[in-house]
């Protein structure tokens, strides 16, 4: 993102993104380990004639390629969050590369970290004028708790600017 003339830095920018433990060579490893055994089981049926089985491995395999490469697919979405001498800017793009973006007013911000609660998963949440945006869902605790300590940190340097 380039900088319009005559605008500051930002005064906070963080990108956060999930954490994944397969990049695309990992993916790839995985990916030729899990046809190398299939292959060796099938040959090893076919040897002793249970020919049929040779399909139930290759569904079997080939459901397993599926969910690992969706998994790669879902660690592409990230959450983008800018604060500038107007707005706090969140934006968030899904693994398909769709962008929602939201801006919040800075001088009513607030920034907690909320605990998992039932089918919601711990998180960040940001409150303002009654409404609240939850991220940060995919970090550690140990992260989101940085990441509040950060934004605070940032929204005080805001709503205290230096004096001249």
């Amino acid at each position: 993102m380039m900088a319009e003339a005559g605008t500051q830095a930002p005064l906070f920018h963080a990108v956060l993104t999930a954490q994944r433990s397969l990049g695309v060579r990992g993916f790839a490893w995985a990916a030729g380990v899990l046809v190398a055994f299939a292959a060796l089981s099938c040959a090893v049926f076919l040897a002793l004639g249970a020919w049929p089985v040779v399909g139930f491995v290759g569904v079997e395999i080939g459901l397993a390629l599926l969910l690992l490469w969706l998994h790669q697919r879902a660690g592409r979405g990230l959450e983008e969050l800018t604060l500038d001498d107007e707005a706090l800017t969140v934006t968030r793009v899904d693994a398909a590369g769709r962008r929602v973006a939201w801006r919040l007013q800075p001088a009513w911000l607030r920034v907690a970290l909320r605990p998992a609660e039932g089918d919601a998963a711990a998180h960040v949440q940001l409150a303002s004028h009654g409404r609240t945006l939850a991220i940060g869902a995919f970090l550690t605790r140990d992260e989101q708790a940085e990441l509040v300590t950060a934004l605070e940190a940032a929204l005080a340097r805001w709503r205290a600017p230096a004096s001249p």
